[in-house]
């Protein structure tokens, strides 16, 4: 069963809820569909990154023919390349006009950036399509799973004016009402009125006092049992994040998320050594670099993300090399309902797992433009279906309704 075609179809649509509370006018998701020479077909996601586009391009022209099933060796290739003389199946010279096979490493030269995220939508949706292939479901062809549903935790980033602290309290009774036990908020933009220059990796008091004072809300009207965490968004210095750290230290957290530049774990190892809040990491980290974290102590909590980290059993191995080191895993999620379907697919095979991330609720069509027989979320949690692959199928008025312009619908 070979790969016939890998395409792919942009959607774009409102965002109701951006970054730091504020309306973005737009946001866009990239579907990816793998067709196999038999008629069958499987659905993945990427974000629409710079080059995105052009990576999966890349992807078709490498490696249409090749055998569906060969999913360890499509992301290994496309990230590392093979060694001289290569695979047979390997490809050289110009593929399309202006795009030249890299049989001997990525086709940027490093396993990260633009080839991993584009592998990462290829390699859902080829599990997509060994599922529904074989009969079974996507977290069956990863070992099976040890759970039927699969937490799922809101990133709520901001109230649109965080000077009000009646709106974090009103943030906090909706998500509890709605039947989520678990919020996320962005230190970056929890006290921007109180930022006087925006250059600086540092944080005043004034900002850690107004940080405190508003997240204090939360925890005050969520109660003491719902679980909070805070996102740093890799902003800044090791002795701001932790004496920021120290401050929230009553508000009992659960993780305060990426302190500092995630391109350098000594300095995350020490903001953990004197934070007394689990610190996580991970949402734009590939295995290796994962294990780089993990080994170096600079991490209670190993944050993935499966558009960002190679895909589906990239993700599994970093949960598992976490477990093997006593560290539990959360999801990172960026994406819409397939890659939040995906994601929980791995995290049900996962034994030491917190839960999935979705940023998107306030945004419907980005969680209804693929339809299941089971509903996205349940209860706080995403329930998992015993129908083969992701279980999904396009919605096509949802997906129609949210072409970017000069995009046109899988035929």
């Amino acid at each position: 069963m070979k790969i016939s075609s890998i395409r792919m179809m942009r959607l774009r649509g409102p965002r109701e809820h951006g970054v730091g509370g504020e309306d973005e006018p737009k946001i866009s998701k990239i579907i990816v569909r793998i067709d196999a020479d038999n008629g069958q077909f499987g659905l993945g996601e990427c974000d629409d990154f710079m080059g995105i586009r052009r990576g999966i391009e890349y992807l078709h022209a490498y490696f249409e023919g090749r055998d569906v099933f060969a999913v360890n060796a499509i992301v290994s290739e496309m990230l590392y390349g093979t060694a001289a003389p290569h695979a047979a199946t390997s490809r050289f010279g110009e593929m399309t006009p202006g795009m030249n096979a890299v049989p001997f490493c990525s086709p940027t030269a490093t396993p990260w950036g633009t080839p991993i995220w584009a592998v990462s939508g290829v390699e859902i949706a080829l599990c997509d399509l060994i599922g529904k292939t074989l009969g079974t479901p996507a977290y069956n062809l990863l070992g099976g799973r040890f759970r039927d549903q699969v937490k799922v935790y809101l990133d709520r980033s901001t109230p649109a004016d965080v000077t009000n602290l009646d709106a974090w309290e009103e943030m906090a009774e909706s998500s509890c009402a709605e039947g989520f036990s678990q919020l996320k908020f962005d230190i970056d933009f929890m006290a921007p009125d109180a930022n006087t220059d925006v250059w600086n990796r540092s944080l005043t008091l004034t900002q850690i006092n107004r940080i405190v004072e508003r997240l204090t809300v939360v925890r005050e009207t969520a109660g003491p049992d719902f679980e909070l965490c805070a996102d740093c968004h890799m902003q800044y210095n090791v002795p701001d994040a932790i004496r920021l750290a120290q401050a929230l230290e009553p508000l009992n957290l659960l993780w305060l998320e990426d302190p500092t530049p995630i391109v350098n774990p000594d300095s995350c190892a020490e903001v953990r050594a004197g934070s007394p809040i689990p610190i996580c990491i991970g949402e734009m980290l590939c295995l290796e670099q994962a294990r780089q974290f993990i080994d170096h102590q600079a991490c209670d909590i190993i944050h993935p993300d499966v558009m960002f980290c190679g895909g589906m059993h990239e993700l599994q191995k970093i949960a598992q090399y976490a477990e093997v080191h006593h560290r539990a895993a959360a999801f990172h999620g960026n994406g819409g309902a397939l890659a939040t379907i995906a994601a929980a697919n791995v995290g049900a095979t996962c034994r030491s797992f917190l839960g999935v991330e979705y940023h998107f609720i306030e945004t419907p069509w980005i969680g209804q433009y693929v339809r299941r027989d089971v509903p996205l979320f349940r209860d706080g949690h995403i329930p998992l279906s015993d129908a083969p692959g992701l279980g999904v199928e396009l919605d096509l008025d949802v997906c129609r309704a949210h072409l970017a312009p000069g995009e046109a619908l899988f035929e």
